[in-house]
């Protein structure tokens, strides 16, 4: 697969800006400064103010991009491996039937491990882009072939995990560095923060004033460790503003544990 013509985003009406797609969302009483903030759910994003993920990292073996492609234009996304040949990623990243997807394996997209074909899709019934919500953002992918060598599924959070204001998380993604810029996505880097409110039963609300997922990003995990272990508990949706200097709204994927084992038989079969 060619690389040479990717697109940071998928276009918004007035123009191409990293993957954001046409709703918004607006905060309510989630510990955000600021009345009517926007969150812009995005399909591409880099971590803004995050360290390059090295081989050594045990949460770089689990964590991939992936390129959809429509009209010869091309849209990169986060996605984690959650089956030996599913990928778990963010809804709005597969919106408008693309006409091809392939998921990347390595810490850069230009140089890449291994590239497979992606050959199903299953978005959550509950997602609509349109809507003012961005419940059930959430998609699983199936790609064609074998994990590669060193590869792994993450393991998931469990449903009695309940998120705490202050708890620190991990996110992972090959987002922009810049999100006004838009420029330095296709590398794998993470961040550490903190969770800071809520923004729906199903959506948790990180800081994102120091360091934050930004376009490109969408689809990436958020981890919390426990008992030195990391567990994924969400999934990169939107960021409150462009420059991606505020804060950033994820699906809890705890929410969506039926739904996601379900899928993925689904897929296997």
């Amino acid at each position: 697969m060619n690389f040479s013509k990717l697109k940071k985003a998928l276009p918004l009406k007035e123009a191409l800006f990293c993957g954001l797609i046409l709703s918004t969302l607006t905060f309510e009483s989630c510990g955000v400064n600021g009345e009517n903030a926007k969150a812009t759910h995005t399909e591409l994003s880099d971590i803004v103010n995050g360290k390059t993920v090295t081989q050594k990292n045990e949460n770089s073996h689990s964590i991939v991009a992936f390129v959809a492609e429509k009209n010869n234009v091309q849209s990169l996304c986060t996605g984690t491996i959650v089956a030996p040949s599913v990928i778990l990623t963010a809804a709005h990243c597969v919106d408008d039937s693309p006409q091809s997807l392939h998921v990347v394996f390595g810490l850069t997209v230009q140089k890449a491990k291994e590239i497979h074909e992606a050959d199903k899709v299953i978005q959550h019934s509950n997602w609509n882009r349109h809507l003012p919500s961005g419940e059930g953002d959430l998609a699983l992918i199936h790609f064609k072939g074998n994990l590669p060598e060193g590869y792994q599924p993450v393991k998931l959070a469990s449903d009695n995990l309940n998120l705490k204001d202050g708890q620190k998380v991990l996110m992972i993604g090959y987002g922009v560095i810049n999100g006004e810029a838009e420029t330095g996505s296709g590398k794998l880097r993470q961040t550490t923060t903190s969770v800071i409110g809520r923004h729906s039963p199903t959506e948790i609300v990180t800081d994102g004033k120091k360091s934050s997922v930004c376009f490109g990003d969408s689809g990436g995990p958020a981890f919390i460790k426990i008992k030195n272990e990391f567990f994924q508990w969400g999934v990169a949706s939107s960021v409150a503003n462009r420059s991606c200097d505020e804060s950033s709204i994820h699906t809890e994927v705890m929410k969506y544990e039926p739904w996601i084992h379900t899928a993925i038989a689904k897929l296997q079969h």
